[in-house]
């Protein structure tokens, strides 16, 4: 039967891809912010300052995010092969009919690696939850920049 480590390795694997591309780095300066009720007030240079912040926590949580969906992917799959194999074995050694969720319930009791395995899961998908919501605020907040900038360049252009 397959070891919780092999996946494990397979995630520590994924890592590797990154040395083939460019990685962002987490951007510098002030980490909390106050957006602008009015951004009609705000002058071109700031404008410009508030899509260069917005497009850099963008890409950086784009990126935290798919590593977070690579190693979930493997581990869940993992998760999912495991558990099956370790409720076959209960289901067959049996004396009588279970229910699946007691199935899964013991084989989750009955193995630490497979709890181990399924924590760590529970906490990458709450991170990613929230990474989520975070990257949702900072791309709606950069098209509504983005749409300002557009709105005043077609502004000149008229004029």
């Amino acid at each position: 039967m397959v070891k919780v480590s092999e996946f494990l390795k397979q995630t520590a694997e994924l890592h590797v891809i990154d040395t083939k591309y460019p990685v962002p780095e987490r951007p510098e300066g002030n980490h909390s912010y106050r957006f602008p009720i009015n951004t009609d007030l705000l002058s071109d240079v700031e404008l410009e300052d508030w899509m260069l912040f917005l497009g850099g926590w963008r890409g950086y949580l784009g990126y935290q995010i798919a590593q977070l969906d690579g190693e979930y992917s493997i581990l869940s799959e993992g998760f999912d092969l495991l558990l099956s194999s370790s409720m076959a074995i209960l289901e067959k050694e049996a004396d009588k009919k279970l229910l699946k969720e007691s199935v899964k319930g013991l084989a989750l009791s009955e193995d630490d690696e497979l709890q181990r395995l399924k924590l760590r899961l529970i906490e990458i998908n709450g991170s990613l939850k929230i990474l989520r919501g975070r990257f949702s605020l900072y791309d709606s907040q950069f098209e509504t920049i983005s749409r300002l900038v557009t709105r005043r360049g077609q502004e000149r252009f008229k004029s």
